[in-house]
């Protein structure tokens, strides 16, 4: 855009031949002033008419009434982006204009702390870093012909957390643009249309550059694997001591042992959890289950095949996962509650 650069205006002091006068420097003097009025004057209709223009989804510049280079003008460049992170000292505000606000003439100027930032036309967004803090976003509609106001049309007062960005579209409300604050969801789906608003140069002087860090890394979340061993293969009736152990619950426990290894690149933790029936009294199943889930640990840990941090707890009967049986210990009962003595074994690591 060729307003008045300084070829030009060199030009305009030596278009005169004759010899430099007083007469003759001011008659130069005043054709240059008139000649700066006249670009002036073009260049302030050729704003007006930019910011009048309305811009459809297709379009991504405007057609002036001016000729040469400034009878298109690009308003808009490239389509958005996923954003970046920023980090714990910077904020980032978004704003855009959807292309269902066509009933606001012209475009929505942006103020940022009462300097102004962009001009947004439809399907137009543009965004800005600033420091953590509170801050007011005024808009203003501009419209052809109309004489530039001092007042702002609505402002909304906003706060910018550390590394996180607020989102702000135009809305109508009473023929007025109201900057609204939305949700990133919303944001992110409706920005998938816009463009980065290009024509204008921010003012606001707080105004940082963008500076992206990396994602923070989260560790999945690793659940645990549970095993479940019943109580009546692994210890005699009514024991829980390690001797109490039968030959099929011990090599229940060495198959458990070499599955683990099988299966497990890294165990990071290994809790065994004992369960008892609701037949007896709550003090002795409670600590029947604690026993029999420390036996289990304490087998585990000696066979030196597992370097894991082990840990047991016993639950009593407060969970059963057999719930239809009698309460009274007949034989019919104790059958009916095999699945509720158990003993469970929950690893946690990482899985070939």
């Amino acid at each position: 855009m060729n307003i008045l650069d300084s070829k030009t205006f060199s030009d305009l002091l030596t278009s005169n031949s004759q010899p430099f006068s007083k007469d003759n420097h001011r008659a130069v003097l005043l054709r240059t002033m008139q000649r700066i009025k006249i670009y002036t004057t073009l260049f302030t209709g050729l704003f007006l008419a930019l910011l009048g223009a309305s811009v459809s989804q297709a379009q991504t510049s405007v057609t002036t009434n001016q000729a040469g280079v400034n009878a298109r003008i690009d308003v808009l460049g490239g389509v958005f982006t996923p954003l970046t992170n920023i980090g714990a000292n910077q904020s980032r505000i978004v704003v855009y204009r959807a292309f269902n606000t066509q009933q606001l003439a012209g475009a929505t100027g942006v103020f940022i702390q009462g300097q102004y930032h962009t001009s947004l036309v439809p399907g137009g967004y543009s965004q800005l870093c600033l420091p953590p803090g509170q801050f007011e976003v005024g808009a203003r509609q501009f419209r052809v012909g109309q004489s530039a106001r001092d007042n702002y049309d609505s402002v909304t007062a906003i706060e910018m957390p550390p590394a996180q960005t607020q989102f702000l579209t135009v809305v109508e409300s009473s023929g007025r643009p109201v900057m609204k604050p939305v949700t990133a969801a919303q944001a992110l789906q409706e920005l998938g249309a816009t463009r980065l608003q290009i024509h204008t140069i921010s003012r606001v002087t707080q105004a940082q550059s963008c500076v992206a860090v990396a994602a923070p890394v989260v560790a999945p979340v690793i659940q645990p694997e549970q095993f479940i061993l019943s109580t009546d293969t692994l210890f005699a009736f009514g024991r829980s001591d390690l001797n109490g152990l039968t030959a099929s619950g011990r090599e229940s426990l060495d198959m458990l042992t070499a599955r683990i290894r099988k299966d497990y690149v890294r165990v990071d933790s290994i809790h065994v959890v004992g369960h008892a029936d609701p037949l007896g009294s709550p003090e002795f199943n409670e600590r029947l289950s604690v026993n029999r889930a420390n036996t289990v640990r304490q087998y585990l840990k000696t066979t030196g095949q597992i370097s894991a941090p082990l840990t047991s707890e016993g639950k009593g009967a407060r969970q059963l996962v057999e719930t239809r049986c009698a309460r009274q210990p007949t034989s019919a009962a104790i059958a009916c509650n095999q699945a509720n003595r158990r003993v469970v074994t929950e690893v946690t690591g990482l899985r070939r």
